[in-house]
């Protein structure tokens, strides 16, 4: 048997309601907008420009992203890019971006949120939705970046690592 690969959202909207829903996470990002299937069976494709964020839930409930801890309130120590976004209405949310810059959609950013609990995992950003985006610090280092260790240096021998 397969397990279900739709995952739980909450979709922020500027100015309206938000909508709780699920979206498949391989195929949600269309040209036009984000694909969301509504608790109530509808489909619908929401607008980027419409679309404020989508936070990514394991448990029903309010993510409470933009009132409740969506700044980091001292150095992050997950590794990633420690970005600050400022939405078109003067909202603002901390996130960590991936280093690697491939694994960011064309649409926005998939981030991890300040203090991720089950009722708010990731979060997908919009580009149309920002006004600022501030890069505070780039914490941990990929395994690319990295200077080789001794041990890993050919003809180098290991008794002193």
């Amino acid at each position: 048997m397969k397990t279900s690969t739709a995952k739980r959202v909450v979709l922020y909207r500027f100015d309206r309601q938000s909508l709780e829903g699920i979206v498949n996470p391989a195929s949600y990002l269309l040209e036009a907008g984000v694909e969301l299937l509504s608790l109530d069976g509808a489909i619908s494709a929401v607008p980027y420009a419409d679309l404020k964020a989508l936070c990514f839930v394991a448990e029903s409930g309010d993510p409470r992203l933009f009132t409740e801890h969506n700044l980091f309130e001292r150095r992050p120590r997950v590794p990633g890019l420690w970005t600050r976004f400022t939405f078109l209405d003067g909202d603002q949310l901390d996130g960590i971006l991936p280093h690697n810059l491939l694994e960011w959609p064309a649409q926005g950013y998939m981030i991890t949120p300040p203090h991720p609990t089950p009722l708010r995992q990731r979060v997908f950003v919009p580009r149309p939705a920002l006004k600022r985006t501030e890069l505070h610090g780039v914490v941990g280092v990929s395994a690319m970046s990295r200077a080789p260790r001794k041990s890993e240096i050919p003809g180098q021998l290991g008794m002193f690592d």
